[in-house]
Parts: structure tokens; sequence; C-alpha cells
């Protein structure tokens, strides 16, 4: 059995425990009401190791509603966030948590990040299926939503859609001439995820227009 010599105030929140008068951990106000430590008591190392857990698991949970308040999460993108808190097998927990809350829902979340990149970045798919790749999505989800928005990317507001973001962003290099300037537009257009045969059509089709 170990003792517990002191619970002492921290200075920000929480208590500091001492066992053996070595520091042990610090718990919330929480966590010491629902355990009710006091110093004198005796304790085992298991039931230092649950109490160690049980913070934890409440640390995670706190900073896991923190994350997810500011904004959308995918489930491997918490899961890896909580890993520099908290051991692996508690933030494995909190994360399966806050799916069941419906507070994590990667197909949801997959929807509306391709749909954002897509309108509002103007991404290409090969871009869009990189960014949700970053994100940790399911590979299967993401072959799904890739193909939910096939339609999308091959229908002639799309085709629209390339050609004005080339006269917005490329007009100066093609109105140059040069093949290097030219070059550098359709380099662009490649790392934002649109093919060079999407590329070629929508520089063929305003060249036609010029004409």
């Amino acid at each position: 059995m170990l003792r517990i010599t002191a619970v002492e105030k921290a200075k920000k929140k929480g208590y500091h425990l001492f066992v053996e008068e070595e520091y042990a951990l610090t718990i919330s106000a929480e966590v010491l009401a629902q355990t009710g430590l006091a110093a004198g008591q005796q304790i085992t190392p298991q039931r230092l190791d649950e109490i160690r857990q049980l913070c934890d698991r409440q640390r995670a949970r706190e900073r896991a509603l923190y994350l997810l308040e500011s904004r959308s999460h995918s489930r491997k993108e918490l899961f890896d966030k909580l890993c520099r808190f908290v051991p692996e097998q508690t933030a494995a927990e909190v994360t399966q948590r806050m799916e069941d809350l419906g507070l994590v829902d990667d197909e949801a979340y997959a929807r509306r990040w391709a749909a954002m990149l897509w309108r509002e970045k103007k991404y290409g798919p090969r871009r869009i299926r990189q960014s949700l790749t970053q994100k940790g999505f399911d590979r299967e989800l993401i072959d799904q939503v890739m193909e939910e928005m096939a339609e999308s990317f091959a229908d002639e507001e799309a085709a629209q859609q390339l050609e004005t973001l080339i006269c917005r962003k490329y007009a100066r290099h093609l109105a140059t001439g040069d093949p290097k300037d030219r070059s550098k537009a359709v380099n662009g257009l490649l790392r934002l995820g649109y093919d060079y045969g999407q590329i070629r059509t929508a520089l063929r089709n305003l060249s036609e227009t010029e004409e």
C-alpha cells in the first residue's frame, strides 16, 4: 500500500497529488470529489493507475470538445491530436465516444469538405482526393465521395469553372504568348488537381472564344 501524503491546490486549476512525499499526478476538482482522495489515506498502485486513467479520459474529453467546437475533425484527425496529450487507448476511447455522440461524422464531413474544395477553392478532382486522404478518411469513403461528385466534375458548369479560374489566375501568363508562361499556367492548374485533358480543352475553348 502507498500513502497519500498531500493534496495541494494547483496554481492554475486542479490539485496536485503527492504519494510517499513525491508528486504523483494532477487531478481535477471533479475527480477529487468523485474519488474522495485525501492526505493520510492508503492507496494501492493499481488504484493510483485507475485514477490516472480517469484523469486522462477527462482531459481527453475536454480537449476533444474544445477541438470540435473550433471546427469539424475527421476521426483520424481527432485521434492523432488527442494522442499528443494522452495514451493511444484513451485517445481511441474518447474518439469513439465523440463519434457515438454524433460530434464526429466522417461521411458528412468528407462530403462537406470535398464540396467546399470544389466550389470555393476551385480544386480539381486529384487535389480534392489528395486533401481527403491527408485528413485521414478511409479510402472506401473517399472513393464513394469522389464517385458521387463525378457528374459535377464532368458537367458543363465544371468546364466553365475551370475556364473562369484560368481567366482569373493565369490570363497574364497566357497573354504573353510565351511557351514558358503557358507552361507555368498549365503546371499551376495541374497542382490544383485538374488533369491535362481538362486543361487543354479549357485553353482551346478560351482560344476559340477570343477568335
